[in-house]
């Protein structure tokens, strides 16, 4: 295997377990798991409304999933900017409730790895 298609399954692999965090995320928020109701309550959502946040998580992490597998850069780029700004939102919304920004800090990374995978699926 030459170091260049090694790139390309390490990025894939990446790009899948992103995927596939995302949509563990989502599904929790969607089966309405304790620690996400109260979450939401915490950071004042309904939890019809805290739902709607899971279902975007899962529909972009099965976007990302897809888009690697089928090799659509364009798809990659719309989920993974998607997600992104779903995270930086999460990080404004931890911060507003007073969390410890250690509490922030999942969200504000997982914003710059899909900011970082849409560039590389824009640049594919």
């Amino acid at each position: 295997m030459n170091s260049e298609m090694g790139i390309a399954v390490a990025f894939s692999a990446f790009v899948v377990v992103t995927g596939l965090l995302f949509m563990g995320g989502g599904l929790a928020k969607l089966a309405g798991v304790a620690v996400m109701r109260g979450d939401a309550d915490r950071f004042g959502f309904k939890y019809n409304t805290y739902r709607l946040i899971g279902a975007a998580e899962l529909a972009g992490g099965l976007a990302l999933c897809i888009a690697r597998l089928a090799h659509h850069p364009l798809l990659g780029i719309v989920a993974a900017v998607g997600l992104a700004v779903l995270m930086f939102g999460a990080v404004a919304v931890h911060l507003k409730a007073k969390d410890a920004v250690s509490k922030a800090v999942p969200a504000a990374i997982f914003g710059l790895v899909t900011a970082g995978i849409a560039y590389f699926f824009a640049a594919s």
